[in-house]
C-alpha cells in the first residue's frame, strides 16, 4: 500500500525501537545510494533539454523528465520512509528524545514531502515545468523545479541535510545505549 502523505501516521504497524531505526538506516542508505544516479538523469535530461532547443521536439525531453521525476520520487521517499519510523520513535516513551530530532529537520521532511505529494502524479507534474517555465523550461539548466509552490531538486544541500539528520539519530541511539543498564 502506498501511504499517502496527508493521512501518513493513521493505521502504522507497531514495531519495536530496533526496527525503527533499522528503517532509518536503511531509507538513509537507499536515497544516498540513489543520489549519483539522479545527478546522472539530470545530465542525461540536461542533454535532451538541448536537443530540444536544436530541433523544438520536446518528445524526448518530456520522456528524460518522467524519468527524472521517478527517481525524485524514489528519492522523497525514503525521506517519508525516515518521517514514519521517526515519528514512532518520537512517541515512544523510552525513545521520545528523537522528538527533538523530528522538531529540528520538521521544515526539510515538510518540503520533501510536499514535492512527493506532488510527484505521485508525474505526469502533471512533467506538464507543471511547461506551465510554470514556458517553452523555454529553463528549469532543465537551472536545475530547479517547480512542484506547484515549492522549488525542488535533489541536490547537495538535501543530501546534506539527509547526512546531518542521520546523524542526530546516531547520536541520540548512542546516548540513549548507554544509559540502558547493562545485561545481568
Amino acid at each position: 500500500m502506498v501511504r499517502d502523505v496527508a493521512n501518513r501516521y493513521r493505521g502504522l504497524p507497531p514495531r519495536t525501537p530496533e526496527m525503527l531505526l533499522q528503517v532509518i538506516r536503511k531509507f538513509y542508505r537507499g536515497a544516498v545510494s540513489h543520489y549519483a544516479w539522479i545527478q546522472e538523469k539530470k545530465a542525461e535530461t540536461l542533454l535532451a533539454w538541448q536537443q530540444y532547443r536544436q530541433t523544438g521536439e520536446p518528445h524526448e525531453l518530456g520522456e528524460a523528465l518522467t524519468v527524472l521525476f521517478q527517481e525524485f520520487h524514489f528519492y522523497v521517499t525514503c525521506w517519508l520512509q525516515i518521517d514514519l519510523a521517526l515519528f514512532r520513535l518520537a512517541r515512544m516513551e523510552e525513545t521520545k528524545a528523537y522528538q527533538e530530532v523530528r522538531e529540528q529537520f520538521e521544515a526539510e521532511i515538510e518540503r520533501h514531502l510536499a514535492v512527493r505529494a506532488k510527484l505521485e502524479d508525474i505526469p502533471n507534474a512533467v506538464e507543471t515545468q511547461y506551465l510554470h517555465f514556458g517553452a523555454e523550461l529553463r528549469c532543465v539548466p537551472e536545475d530547479r523545479y517547480w512542484f506547484e509552490g515549492t522549488f525542488f531538486t535533489v541536490e547537495e544541500d538535501s543530501l546534506h541535510t539527509l547526512h546531518e539528520l542521520a546523524r542526530r539519530v546516531s547520536a541520540i541511539t548512542e546516548t540513549l545505549q548507554q544509559k540502558e543498564p547493562p545485561c545481568q
